[in-house]
């Protein structure tokens, strides 16, 4: 286990893992467990972009997942009454992503438990540490992009 303890592949992994867990905890507290993480950044999506029409596509290319997966996580916020997919004027096969007003409300509360989780997670760290440790995963993207 010694040698992970400088991998920073390793270490962003579990880092990402506990972030996980505190939403999950934190979103199971207010939701049940009828809701995670990803519904909360679809539907927040959407209701931040109500001006543009939102597509499957956009969802699947904004959160890096596959056509299958969001398919289900869409129909599953369809049967909860969260968000309804409208047809548009310009394309007989699109369907754009709106949320409902129903949608709007488990949103507000989502935002409650993501702040606070975000300030959990930023306890004790300066405004200097913050902006280095952005700096620093920005890199790392960066790094990862040029090889992919």
């Amino acid at each position: 286990m010694r040698e992970h303890t400088q991998s920073v592949s390793f270490s962003l992994q579990a880092t990402s893992n506990q972030v996980k867990r505190t939403i999950a905890k934190k979103m199971a507290e207010v939701f049940g467990n009828r809701s995670n993480l990803m519904q909360h950044q679809i539907i927040g999506y959407i209701q931040s972009h109500q001006q543009e029409d939102i597509f499957q596509k956009d969802i699947e290319e904004l959160l890096t997942i596959r056509r299958s997966t969001a398919t289900g996580i869409l129909n599953t916020l369809e049967k909860r009454g969260l968000i309804h997919r409208e047809p548009v004027s310009y394309d007989a096969r699109l369907k754009k992503l709106a949320i409902t007003s129903k949608g709007v409300e488990f949103e507000k509360k989502a935002v409650g438990c993501m702040r606070a989780v975000e300030s959990q997670v930023r306890a004790g760290l300066t405004d200097e540490e913050l902006a280095i440790f952005f700096r620093v995963l920005s890199k790392i993207r960066s790094n990862i992009n040029e090889n992919d």
